[in-house]
C-alpha cells in the first residue's frame, strides 16, 4: 500500500493502521524534515524514495515541468532522474527506498523522476 496524500500526519497514522490490515509492506512519502508534524516523524510505514524526495519537494519538481520517465532497466540511467520505482519482469512493483536499495535485474524497467528543465 502507498500512502501519498498531500497531509504528511495522516499518511503517518494512516500507516500504523494499515499495517496490520493489509498483505505486504506499507510505504509513506516522507515529511519535510524529522520536526515536520505532530506525528508524522514518529509513526510507521517505510518512507519512499530517498530522503530528499519528500512529497513537497516531488510536487514542486512535478509543477516546475519534471516528468516520470518508464524505461528499461538495461539502459543506461539518465544523470538527472531519481529511480522511484522498479517493475520487475514478472510486473511486482518494487519501491525505492532510503533503507532498501532496489538492484534492477535483465527484463526489468525502471521508473524514474526527471530533472527540472532550465526556464526558458
Amino acid at each position: 500500500m502507498f500512502l501519498a496524500t498531500d497531509d504528511d500526519d495522516f499518511n503517518a497514522l494512516a500507516s500504523v493502521v494499515m499495517q496490520d490490515n493489509v498483505e505486504g509492506p506499507v510505504y509513506r512519502v516522507g515529511p519535510p524534515h524529522q520536526s515536520h508534524g505532530v506525528v508524522a516523524p514518529y509513526t510507521g510505514g517505510a518512507i519512499l524514495f530517498r530522503s530528499s524526495l519528500v512529497r513537497r519537494a516531488l510536487a514542486a519538481r512535478y509543477e516546475a515541468g519534471a516528468r516520470f520517465l518508464v524505461q528499461s532497466a538495461s539502459a543506461p540511467e539518465p544523470a538527472d532522474h531519481d529511480t522511484l520505482f522498479v517493475v520487475r519482469a514478472d510486473r511486482r512493483l518494487e519501491p525505492v527506498t532510503g533503507d532498501e536499495p532496489v538492484t534492477p535485474q535483465e527484463g526489468d524497467s525502471l521508473v524514474l523522476l526527471g530533472s527540472t528543465p532550465p526556464s526558458q
